[in-house]
C-alpha cells in the first residue's frame, strides 16, 4: 500500500486527500493551524462543475450564492466596463471556511489529520523525497504532496540541482489589505456590486468594493506592488467612500493581509517523491484570480494519473504537470500577458483603452474565463483610425498576439520529461518574466 504525505489543508490538499484515501492510499494530512482556523471565512470565486469531474456530491447550497458581475473602472472613474459572465455559469462565490469543512468531513473518512503540526524539514534521500519531519518526528512516504503555497519554505530546502523556484519574485508580490466595513448610513444597494478600480485615483495598484449581501457589508481590497501601508489604506479608503457611500467608518470583522504572487508560475512541479499542488502555480489580479476550484482540478489531475501509474519518479509525476500546464496554466500565463502590460500603461493610455472600448465587457469577461480575447467592432474601428494615440492601439495589437504566442509556448510542453528538451522549454517560459 503506497503512503503519501500531505502538507497544508487547504482545498488541494483535501482534495488529493478525499481521492488517495479512496484508492487505498494511507493517507497523513499535516497543517500547522488549528482545524478551525484552516481557512478564511472569505467568499471567493469558484466552479461548482469541479464536483462532477471529481465524482462527488457538491456542498450544501448554504455555501455558496451565484456570482455577480464585476465592473472595471478606469483609473479616472468616468467609465466602467461591466465583464458579464454566462447566464447559466456554474461559477458562484462560495464561504471558503464552509467549503473546507465540508472537504475535511470527505477526506476525514480514509486520512489521518495532523492539526497544530509543525513540519520542519524536507527529507531527501538519495536524490528521493523519502518523507517529512513532523514535530520532530520522521515520516515517511512514498510520495509528499506541498500544498503550502507560494511562499512556502519546505520548497526552498530541495536541492537546486532539482530546478525548482525556491521563492517568487519580488518584483511580482502583490500586497494586499481586505477589510470588511459596516454598511453606511442609509446607503442604498448599488447598481454596481461588484467594482474593481485600476490604479484607482490614479495610483499604482488596484483596488475593490463589494457590496457583500450575505453579511450586509462592505468589502474593501486595496493592493499595491511592493507595500501596502496604514496610510495607503486610509487614504484609499477614503477616496472609494466618495463614491460608494456603502463603506461605512467601523470594520465589522478583522481585516486580512497577504502576499500574492501575481506574475511567474512554477515551471516545475515535480522531483521524485514530491510534487507542488494548489496556489503556487501562481494567480492574476486584476484580470481576476482563477476560481479556487482550479487547485481541485489539480489534485483531481494528479490523482487521475496515479490512479493509471503509482511510480512517484519524476518521468511519471511529469504527466501531471504537462495535462496541468495545457488545461489550465496556459490560459492564465497569456492572462498575465495582458495583466502586465495594462498595469504598465499610464493613467491617461488606461482612461483611453476604456473610454474607446477597445477594452470592454466581452474583452474582459473572455480573460476571466480562461478565453483568448478578441477586439469587438467597435473597438476595431480605433485599430482602423488609430489616430488619437497610435502608440497604444498598436501596443494593444501587438499585446494580443504575444498573448497567443505566450498560450502556444506552454502548451508546447514536452510531452515526456527528457532533461535537455525540457530545460529548453522551461527557460523559453521563465523569459516571459525577464523580459
Amino acid at each position: 500500500m503506497k503512503k503519501v504525505n500531505i502538507i497544508g489543508a487547504n482545498l488541494g490538499g483535501l482534495t488529493a486527500a478525499i481521492l488517495l484515501g479512496r484508492a487505498g492510499w494511507t493517507v497523513d494530512l499535516f497543517d500547522r493551524l488549528r482545524r478551525e482556523d484552516v481557512a478564511t471565512a472569505w467568499s471567493e470565486n469558484f466552479d461548482l462543475s469541479v464536483f462532477d469531474r471529481l465524482e462527488l456530491d457538491p456542498p450544501p447550497a448554504d455555501c455558496y450564492r451565484k456570482k455577480k458581475n464585476w465592473a472595471f473602472l478606469s483609473p479616472d472613474g468616468a467609465t466602467n466596463v461591466v465583464a458579464y459572465g454566462p447566464e447559466e455559469s456554474p461559477e458562484v462565490l462560495i464561504d471558503r471556511r464552509k467549503l473546507t469543512e465540508y472537504l475535511m468531513s470527505l477526506a476525514e473518512i480514509n486520512a489521518t489529520f495532523h492539526f497544530e503540526a509543525e513540519v520542519t524539514e524536507l527529507i531527501v534521500d538519495s536524490g528521493h523525497v523519502s518523507g517529512i519531519r513532523a514535530d520532530g518526528v520522521f515520516m515517511p512516504s512514498d510520495l509528499t504532496i506541498d500544498c503550502t503555497g507560494p511562499l512556502s519554505e519546505l520548497r526552498q530546502q530541495l536541492p537546486k540541482f532539482y530546478g525548482i523556484s525556491p521563492t517568487p519574485d519580488p518584483d511580482g508580490m502583490l500586497y494586499v489589505h481586505r477589510g470588511f466595513y459596516e454598511w453606511g448610513d442609509g446607503a442604498p444597494m448599488p447598481k454596481q456590486t461588484n467594482k474593481m478600480y485600476l490604479r484607482q485615483g490614479g495610483k499604482p495598484g488596484l483596488a475593490w468594493c463589494v457590496s457583500d449581501v450575505s453579511d450586509y457589508c462592505a468589502d474593501v481590497l486595496v493592493g499595491k506592488f511592493g507595500s501596502v501601508t496604514e496610510d495607503d489604506v486610509v487614504e484609499t479608503v477614503n477616496d472609494l467612500r466618495d463614491n460608494n457611500p456603502i463603506i461605512g467608518i467601523e470594520e465589522e470583522k478583522e481585516p486580512v493581509e497577504a502576499r500574492i504572487p501575481v506574475r511567474q508560475y512554477m515551471s516545475k512541479m515535480v522531483v521524485p517523491g514530491y510534487v507542488i499542488l494548489g496556489s503556487t502555480p501562481y494567480m492574476t489580479i486584476p484580470v481576476m484570480t482563477p476560481p479556487l476550484s482550479d487547485t481541485m482540478d489539480a489534485a483531481r489531475i494528479l490523482c487521475e494519473v496515479l490512479a493509471v501509474n503509482d511510480s512517484c519518479e519524476t518521468d511519471d509525476l511529469y504527466v501531471y504537470q504537462v495535462r496541468f500546464c495545457r488545461e489550465y496554466i496556459a490560459k492564465e500565463v497569456a492572462a498575465d500577458v495582458f495583466r502586465s502590460w495594462l498595469l504598465s500603461t499610464d493613467v491617461e493610455e488606461q482612461n483611453f483603452l476604456f473610454q474607446s472600448e477597445l477594452i470592454d465587457g466581452d474583452f474582459l469577461s473572455d480573460l476571466m474565463h480562461g478565453v483568448l480575447p478578441s477586439i469587438t467592432s467597435k473597438g476595431r474601428g480605433f485599430f482602423g483610425m488609430g489616430v488619437k494615440k497610435p502608440a497604444v492601439v498598436n501596443a494593444l495589437r501587438a499585446v494580443l498576439v504575444d498573448m497567443k504566442d505566450a498560450y502556444d509556448l506552454v502548451q508546447d510542453i514536452p510531452d515526456s520529461y527528457n532533461k535537455t528538451t525540457y530545460l529548453k522549454w522551461q527557460a523559453d517560459v521563465d523569459s516571459l518574466y525577464s523580459e
